[in-house]
């Protein structure tokens, strides 16, 4: 096993109980040496996605305490265990879905890593890989997004949601997105549509922009307080794709998607990665996408470790703005 820093005490950001972002406790622990399939990573930045509070306030139930927070970073190789061929100390890496990303260092398993190209920043990686991975497999896998397709993405705004319609538009896509308000529309620039949910009817707006047509498909990562309505300007035989529910899971109306022949996909991303070659394939179209341009420029709001109570409060509270990361 090969080791380059022999110093292995980490900050990090550890839950105690579920509840406010109170519980987001900074400590310091020692991290031990990689075991044979995992590897010692030092963090230089580290992804704050929505799902963090979900674990964190009891949306998915946890039993076992004390537990990490956050699942996706990017950083070096410090040293790798016994047998593991396919990194080594020095590589720069990211991961998108290992719970304990809140921590200076720490061990992963080598299956999550995922090579990063020289020319992305480890900043741009922890803002990226998750959400980029997860508009990959949206427009790539859960439904093939296709030349002329009409789309409709709910929080267009969103982190997601704008890698999503921005890369949809790549593909030739006409793509309708909506806000939560008036004044978040001019984030919309670039789409074929705009709609404030405010302040505009969804389903006239939809009809006036297409011309009268109904969609190809929706892509839904809000829930309940738009998938019912939402689901009646999908055309027969077309896709709606719930990858989210911030305002809560919505009540599927299975008669309406069964009336127009409509498929119904609630997408775990992991089960659609089918190897770990697989996910570096993905990866690496996104980071390839990004230097293109695709996405236009990302720049995450940073944070330092120790503040994750405050990032947490700012994300629930609707306060940040694009991605935000936190620096150990």
């Amino acid at each position: 096993m090969k080791q380059i820093n022999d110093n292995k005490i980490s900050g990090v950001i550890k839950i105690y109980s579920q509840g406010g972002p109170e519980v987001l406790v900074y400590e310091e622990e020692f991290v031990g040496d990689p075991a044979a399939n995992q590897i010692l990573l030092k963090q230089e930045a580290i992804g704050v996605n929505f799902v963090d509070t979900m674990f964190r306030n009891g949306t998915f139930p946890i039993t076992k305490f004390p537990m990490g927070a956050g699942v996706e970073a990017s950083g070096i190789i410090e040293s790798v265990g016994k047998d593991i061929t396919h990194f080594k100390a020095g590589d720069r890496v990211a991961y998108h879905h290992a719970i304990g990303a809140y921590a200076e260092r720490r061990l992963v398993y080598a299956d999550n890593l995922v090579h990063l190209p020289d020319e992305i920043s480890f900043e741009i990686a922890a803002a990226l890989q998750a959400k980029g991975l997860t508009a990959n497999v949206l427009l790539k896998i859960a439904y093939q997004v296709k030349k002329g397709d009409i789309l409709l993405v709910h929080a267009a705004a969103g982190c997601v949601g704008s890698l999503l319609s921005k890369w949809a538009k790549s593909l030739g896509a006409m793509v309708i997105g909506t806000v939560g308000s008036e004044m978040k529309k001019k984030q919309l620039a670039g789409l074929d549509g705009a709609i404030a949910l405010d302040t505009e009817n969804l389903a006239e707006r939809v009809l006036q922009i297409t011309g009268g047509q109904k969609i190809d498909a929706l892509y839904d990562g809000v829930g309940a307080a738009t998938f019912g309505k939402s689901i009646e300007l999908i055309k027969h035989g077309g896709t709606a794709v719930l990858f989210g529910y911030a305002s809560g899971f919505p009540n599927v109306n299975q008669t309406i998607l069964d009336q127009n022949h409509i498929s119904f996909v609630s997408p775990d991303i992991g089960r659609y990665i089918q190897s770990h070659q697989h996910l570096e394939i993905l990866s690496s179209e996104v980071y390839k996408e990004y230097l293109k341009g695709t996405f236009g420029e990302i720049n995450p709001t940073r944070f330092p470790l120790a503040e994750a109570e405050e990032v947490h409060r700012k994300l629930e509270n609707r306060k940040t703005t694009g991605a935000s990361i936190l620096i150990p």
